[in-house]
């Protein structure tokens, strides 16, 4: 599956980009990040939380209500913050203001009323729908109808393309093989990381951030 910071924000940005008054970019952007909380979960408890989050029950139970809770956060503290260090003049300050943080200040003008929620809440879903279709191809089980139904990936996806065997550095040895599924996972990274690069850089050039969100 592709990165959840950079390239899954890539449909969340078209779709703000393409129907700005309509969709809250927060929090599309983050619900299209938030599906991969069973990252760290899994990973501390064994478990496989991923089943839950990356169906359509957890889109209602986890992603929504936390995008949205992360959302308020993230535009009214976190997004004003990193815009602040974007501003300097360091190296790394440059480049984030090339790709438009410097600008994040002023998502703390977004208001926090009855329409604020009614589109928070639909963006969330969309930025959640947006993951797990794009995660589709890289995933072993099609875990969109858990706990109902829990379907394994057709054997396709797992066909090696090449299998170079072990390679063996000092004490380190790795198993090289590639299947069709890790391609299109590299294929789909690549190219929605790209175009996230792409879609920020137009966002920046064009002042759009200072559109939606004008001084009251």
């Amino acid at each position: 599956m592709p990165n959840p910071v950079i390239s899954h924000q890539a449909p969340g940005l078209l779709i703000k980009i393409k129907f700005p008054k309509w969709i809250d970019g927060t929090a599309i952007c983050l619900g299209a990040c938030v599906v991969d909380i069973n990252g760290p979960i899994d990973l501390i408890f064994s478990t496989r939380f991923i089943n839950i989050t990356h169906s359509f029950l957890g889109l209602f139970i986890i992603t929504i209500p936390l995008t949205i809770l992360l959302t308020i956060l993230f535009c009214s503290h976190i997004g004003p913050r990193i815009s602040k260090y974007a501003k300097g003049e360091g190296f790394i300050s440059k480049q984030l203001k090339y790709f438009g943080i410097d600008d994040w200040y002023m998502l703390n003008r977004k208001k926090y009323d009855k329409r604020f929620f009614i589109i928070a809440f639909y963006s969330s879903l969309l930025g959640g729908l947006t993951h797990l279709l794009i995660d589709l191809p890289s995933h072993s089980y099609i875990e969109l109808f858990y706990p109902w139904v829990l379907i394994r990936a057709p054997d396709f996806f797992w066909i090696p393309i090449i299998d170079i065997g072990v390679i063996s550095i000092g004490n380190w040895q790795y198993n090289f093989v590639l299947t069709m599924s890790e391609l299109i996972w590299y294929i789909e990274d690549i190219i929605t990381f790209v175009l996230s690069l792409y879609l920020l850089r137009y966002i920046k050039r064009y002042n759009l951030i200072k559109k939606w969100y004008p001084k009251s």
